[in-house]
């Protein structure tokens, strides 16, 4: 039997890859690289280094507008949401206290940054009033974050609560500002739908591991505990399971809306031009 062979990139294992890797994948071979930035992402994915990303979602469209391939279409949601939450400096209190601030971000135009941009501008504060620092991904803004090197960045689990315990601050919630915020999706360039079985492969087994999952919460949450994580971290991840890998309408489209408050490009874009379900 033919084994086909899949690259994926992404920050941190999604929850529920974890429940899919219990599974005997057949014919299928995964082989997944921590990434450090979603710059990377876009390079690995435009040279065929990778066959897939699970990244934010809001990526996509600022990806197809920039030099490169312009092919890439969200084809799964991995997560309901990403939690996030804006984490500084203790004396850092509210969202408008970060007029002045050094931001520490992946990439200052694309990515979950364009919620935080929002936040900002509804409390009153637009570039330049703040600066936005790239560092790179959430395990080396948090590390930034905890030695100084900024003043706030957007941290989710289990990060967030790592940094809280080194001393910083939660300062505020994106799900609080926006319920429908979507989680992280899986990204790949159109053509390869064609050219690779192994996505598809991979996507029954993440449907197979949610039809599973419920039989399996214990298990999982033994898995994730055992890596060390927090317990409110674990809670986190395993609520942030999706009930369907269906992209959610709602949720790409507040990150058009975002995208349109800010003015940045690929706002003009539309659920049925970024979500590929063929």
């Amino acid at each position: 039997m033919t084994n086909h062979r899949l690259r994926v990139m992404w920050f941190v294992p999604p929850t529920i890859a974890v429940a899919a890797s219990w599974q005997e994948d057949v014919g299928l071979s995964l082989e997944a690289s921590r990434t450090q930035s979603s710059d990377e992402q876009f390079a690995a994915l435009s040279d065929g280094r990778v066959d897939a990303v699970v990244t934010s979602m809001d990526n996509v469209f600022h990806w197809n507008h920039r030099p490169g391939p312009k092919d890439f279409v969200i084809v799964a949601q991995i997560e309901a949401t990403t939690p996030l939450s804006i984490v500084a400096a203790p004396r850092i209190k509210s969202v408008s206290d970060l007029g002045g601030a050094k931001i520490l971000v992946d990439a200052p135009e694309n990515g979950f940054v364009i919620a935080l941009r929002a936040m900002l501008k509804q409390a009153g504060l637009r570039l330049p009033d703040y600066t936005l620092a790239p560092v790179g991904g959430v395990k080396e803004r948090y590390a930034a974050l905890v030695a100084g090197e900024g003043d706030a960045t957007l941290l989710g689990p289990p990060f967030d609560a790592l940094a809280i315990k080194e001393g910083m601050h939660k300062v505020a919630e994106v799900q609080a500002s926006y319920p429908e915020f979507p989680g992280q999706g899986l990204v790949v360039r159109k053509p390869s739908l064609s050219s690779n079985p192994g996505i598809r492969l991979w996507l029954k087994s993440l449907v197979e591991a949610l039809v599973q999952l419920p039989a399996n919460l214990e298990k999982l949450r033994n898995s994730l505990s055992s890596e060390g994580l927090p317990d409110e971290a674990v809670s986190a991840m395993l609520q942030s399971v999706p009930v369907s890998l269906i992209p959610d309408e709602r949720g790409v489209n507040l990150l058009i809306e975002h995208r349109r408050l800010l003015g940045l490009i690929g706002s003009d874009a539309t659920y049925g031009q970024v979500v590929y379900l063929g």
